[in-house]
């Protein structure tokens, strides 16, 4: 369930590509952005030793895949410093502290394990983490705590850029009172479409971030000739070596729901060949992407 809030970001050096630190106004829960070359100004803050929970980002310059390790401490910035003498992945990381400092090393395990468990289940970041372990043993009113703790950073992780545990798609089998408690402000969104054609049966989502391909969809695997000399063909074949993708004869099947920034790119992904996303995927009701968000109405 989701409803209006108020979201604050603060720049200590004045620089919006430096150390942003956000927090929703009525919680005590704030999340600092750091660039990794900015660590040491960090590092000279009073919060950084504070105890938190932690997430790396980078990619994976060969592959393009996006890495994230998800790690806790009594002390942040002496982790911080840690990984950066010893991870040579991660070009920024998000730091979880409490403005008041009431989080305790249980808090922080338990945000933890919560948080790898979100991480995997949203499938958005290739985790560096190994085994998550068992679920840490916590009391129950501390658990309740550190799941309201966890909601507010998720949405200040996003607000941030970094929807690491945000699912590509959203729960469809909402109840009757998460339904009633929606805001009454609604945006054109999360529009169901399909993609069929010979040897192509897709259905995806349009949302607030691209096109969702649904796991299960199918497109072709042998691509055309000019398609097979990009880049995305070679990104469409990682796919393939990653298990997002999986070749079953003449059918490339999609093993998980995937993103495309564009309704072009899931289309040109799914058919092996350029193509038009907004006349080649439909709704539900056959009319085109384009149709459907008004692009052909004249100004």
């Amino acid at each position: 369930m989701t409803y209006p809030q108020t979201i604050q970001i603060f720049l200590p050096s004045g620089d919006p590509q430096g150390i942003r630190v956000s927090s929703i106004t009525t919680r005590i829960v704030q999340v600092f952005e750091i660039p990794r070359v900015q660590l040491n100004a960090f590092l000279s803050m009073p919060e950084a030793d504070h105890v938190g929970f932690y997430v790396l980002f980078g990619s994976n310059d060969e592959t393009g895949t996006e890495n994230a390790y998800i790690g806790q401490s009594g002390n942040i910035g002496s982790r911080l410093k840690q990984h950066n003498e010893k991870k040579d992945f991660w070009d920024r990381a998000l730091v979880s502290i409490s403005l008041t400092r009431s989080l305790t090393v249980t808090h922080a395990y338990f945000l933890e394990w919560l948080s790898i468990q979100r991480a995997k289940s949203a499938d958005r970041f290739k985790l560096e983490n190994g085994n998550a372990g068992s679920k840490p043993h916590t009391p129950s009113p501390m658990e309740a705590e550190c799941r309201e703790i966890f909601d507010t950073v998720d949405i200040l992780f996003t607000t941030l850029g970094f929807p690491i545990f945000k699912p590509l798609l959203e729960k469809e089998d909402k109840s009757e009172i998460e339904v009633a408690l929606e805001p009454q402000v609604k945006t054109v969104s999360n529009i169901e479409l399909i993609l069929e054609a010979d040897g192509v049966h897709a259905r995806a989502q349009y949302t607030d971030e691209g096109v969702v391909v649904r796991k299960g969809s199918y497109g072709r695997t042998v691509p055309t000739e000019t398609f097979s000399q990009t880049a995305k063909s070679e990104k469409r074949r990682q796919m393939v070596e990653d298990g997002d993708l999986r070749v079953e004869g003449a059918k490339l099947i999609f093993e998980k729901d995937v993103l495309f920034s564009s309704p072009s790119t899931a289309a040109i992904y799914v058919f092996g060949r350029s193509a038009n996303g907004w006349t080649e995927w439909k709704t539900l009701e056959g009319r085109t992407l384009s149709d459907a968000m008004g692009r052909n109405i004249a100004p």
